[in-house]
């Protein structure tokens, strides 16, 4: 055994008595919980709402844009009938782009080549230009360059031209 005291000490007299707990302080027992009934469900497909409501319609997925309960053949023809009106649509828009692309191709005509590469010259690229001519200016009677050369007035857009060159705004 070793010789050294230990150094525990009680923190409470041993004299005293132990202080007695009031009956209030105690903690009373909860009363028992009621049981919970079972969750009673109805089988499977028979759409009940239970408990005496009527059968509630099936919810329908408004991303397909149709009732959960139509048929698969009805749905079929509910797209064929999308395509088609989706058929309709593009052919009427590959139309106004031709008729677009044939105009622009008759505008093109108009414009020559020299005339072409004073716009490139003055304004820096050809993409720039492609979009003057097309623009409405204010030198030209708020028309655009292609308006004017349409009528024949090829000398107003080189004179523009040559102002826009020589930083006459």
């Amino acid at each position: 055994m070793s010789s050294q005291r230990s150094s525990w000490a009680p923190t409470w007299s041993p004299s005293a008595p132990e202080p007695a707990q009031p009956a209030a302080a105690s903690k009373p027992n909860p009363p028992p919980r009621a049981p919970v009934p079972p969750v009673i469900r109805p089988p499977a497909g028979s759409g009940g709402g239970g408990l005496g409501r009527p059968p509630s319609a099936p919810p329908s997925n408004p991303s397909l844009g149709a009732p959960a309960h139509q048929t698969n053949s009805a749905v079929l023809a509910d797209l064929a009938r999308q395509a088609r009106t989706a058929r309709g649509e593009l052919q009427a828009a590959q139309e106004a782009f031709a008729r677009r692309a044939l105009t622009l191709y008759e505008s093109l005509r108009i414009i020559d080549d020299s005339l072409v590469q004073l716009a490139t010259h003055v304004l820096g690229n050809s993409v720039i230009a492609s979009a003057w001519f097309s623009s409405r200016n204010h030198h030209l009677s708020q028309r655009s360059p292609l308006e004017v050369l349409m009528v024949g007035d090829r000398e107003a857009v080189v004179n523009e031209l040559m102002r826009l060159e020589h930083g006459v705004y």
